[in-house]
């Protein structure tokens, strides 16, 4: 099962302000004909004028992904990303692609930072329902693998794999389980053709005196226990969901080195280090994400605390590992509610 859904969303959204309309309609037509090499000719003659346009790049990226050529789509809408972290389709086209290439972590960590930029876009909640599917998929087989005789976990597999119309089937050497059947009422005698004559009456047996018990060894009737009530939703469980999509977001832009989308995920009123203009510790920043070869930043063990001031911290571990430093350490940040989006207003290190 795979993240099938491709964000088309974008070019509407650039043609309603006419920026590059001309070319936009055109290179969609291309597409829609299945002309892939006239489109994205027509395409990068578009941006040899105006490299930056976000409409012609996107067209790009789609018409890349429709020619196979995956490698060169995802880097088309990672550039394009970091450079409108404000929009959510190339986040999603980032995960379908990664999705393809099995790719599960990198392809959720987009779909959280979609959501993160706009928590409406249903697409990208699909895809990571989808996503989670394809995730339990391997789990179930896993388990399988260890204990096939679990008809539980060969149920659930099923389960999983008919929401996608191709029910997995799990590689054991167990006997099939039985089908479940659906319990049903049934009667306790078939039903016959009416009498044509009255029954034969027949005697009742005379029932045998039981021995009234005393009262004193009548045993008292148990107190009914009441019902325990099932638990209420929390209200705050979706702002905090929302809250863990900005911090694994914001570690997976640290990550791939998207600096745009790194300083988006912070506030105007972050509490810079050392009283810092926000523009001067931006470029510091800018420097040190964008010089290692490479980095990677992981987090683990994240805690969510909602504050009455409606701010929110969240604690965890991160692991950062660059191609000169490697550390772990805990962490805190704050963050504040902006519009739809969590940012943060202030970052501690240590425990």
């Amino acid at each position: 099962m795979t993240l099938r859904r491709i964000a088309l969303a974008l070019i509407p959204l650039f043609l309603s302000f006419g920026v590059y309309a001309g070319d936009a309609e055109d290179i969609q037509q291309l597409l829609k004909s299945k002309q892939l090499p006239q489109a994205l000719d027509r395409a990068d003659k578009s941006l040899a004028r105006s490299p930056k346009e976000p409409s012609i790049r996107f067209l790009r990226g789609i018409i890349l992904t429709e020619m196979g050529r995956t490698e060169e789509g995802i880097k088309a809408f990672t550039q394009l990303s970091a450079d409108n972290p404000q929009l959510p389709e190339p986040y999603n086209n980032l995960a379908v692609l990664y999705a393809q290439q099995n790719q599960l972590d990198k392809a959720r960590a987009a779909l959280l930072m979609a959501i993160q930029t706009n928590p409406a876009y249903a697409t990208a909640h699909e895809n990571l329902g989808d996503l989670y599917a394809r995730l339990a998929s391997q789990a179930y087989d896993k388990a399988l693998q260890l204990e096939g005789s679990n008809t539980v976990v060969q149920t659930k597999l099923k389960m999983v794999g008919s929401l996608f119309g191709s029910p997995a089937v799990a590689n054991t050497n167990s006997k099939a389980s039985p089908p479940v059947k659906v319990a049903q009422i049934s009667p306790t005698t078939k039903p016959t053709a009416p009498p044509t004559a009255a029954p034969t009456p027949v005697a009742t047996p005379t029932p045998k005196p039981v021995a009234t018990p005393s009262p004193a060894v009548k045993p008292s009737a148990a107190p009914t226990p009441a019902p325990t009530p099932a638990p209420k939703p929390d209200a705050r469980d979706g702002e905090k969901q929302q809250i863990i999509a900005a911090v694994d977001g914001w570690a997976e832009a640290w990550s791939q080195q998207n600096v745009n989308g790194y300083l988006a995920a912070y506030g105007n009123n972050f509490k810079t280090p050392n009283g810092q203009k926000f523009s001067d510790w931006g470029k510091e920043r800018r420097s040190r994400i964008s010089g290692p070869k490479s980095i990677d930043v992981k987090v683990s063990d994240l805690k969510i605390e909602l504050n009455d001031d409606g701010t929110a911290k969240a604690r965890f571990r991160q692991s950062y590992k660059a191609s000169h430093l490697s550390s772990t350490t805990g962490k805190t940040l704050i963050l504040e509610k902006s519009g739809s989006r969590w940012l943060i207003r202030e970052e501690r290190t240590g425990s």
